[in-house]
């Protein structure tokens, strides 16, 4: 039983180093993730006045696209039929976003800052969009006020459905410590059209 607890005491003694080296490194710090951060400009600002009790504005980043496996995931190009026959296509996100952040607007504001981090990876759009409270699914559509397409001073709803066709956004690919600055711009007036 001596020999037991003095080769115990031995072994936990040997271990104290090791994990003092383990508790080291932890404490380093690992840019395993990226961060996207920007200023996002509001036209129609005064128009949250009027849905400011019916929805929640928020910050949202689609996956890659990709139309397989069916229903599809990200903002893309969706060819005619994709949904049946007879079923136009268009442009606009399937699915739910990769992320999405809850906006804390304020009646009248035109800027909007952000910051946020994201796991390394390619995703085929940054938006803003209006969430309204009938909404509850993820998956669907929300009222797109703008995306990030490069044009930091015009606004692109990113849309290609019905009335609206407009540019594209960005496709975002993303390296691990990444700090990345997206500025665009954004426009309340879609709402109105949007849920008519």
């Amino acid at each position: 039983m001596r020999i037991l607890s003095f080769s115990l005491k031995i072994t936990l003694l040997a271990l104290i180093p090791f994990l003092g080296m383990m508790s080291c490194k932890d404490d380093e710090p690992t840019p395993d993730t990226a961060t996207i951060k920007g200023t996002i400009t509001i036209d129609n600002a005064e128009l949250w006045a009027t849905w400011k009790d019916s929805g929640i504005v928020q910050i949202a980043l689609f996956p890659e696209f990709s139309l397989d496996p069916f229903p599809g995931a990200g903002w893309g190009d969706v060819p005619d039929g994709y949904y049946g026959p007879g079923v136009p296509g268009g442009r606009f996100p399937l699915g739910a976003p990769s992320y999405t952040g809850d906006i804390q607007y304020s009646a009248g504001a035109n800027i909007i800052t952000f910051e946020t981090e994201v796991q390394p990876g390619t995703y085929s759009a940054l938006a803003l969009g209006f969430r309204h409270n009938l909404v509850t699914d993820p998956a669907l559509k929300t009222a797109t006020l703008g995306v990030y397409w490069n044009m930091p001073n015009e606004v692109s709803h990113g849309i290609k459905l019905g009335p609206f066709n407009e540019p594209a956004p960005v496709i975002l690919t993303l390296e691990k410590g990444d700090n990345v600055t997206l500025d665009f711009r954004a426009d309340f007036g879609i709402v109105e059209l949007w849920y008519q």
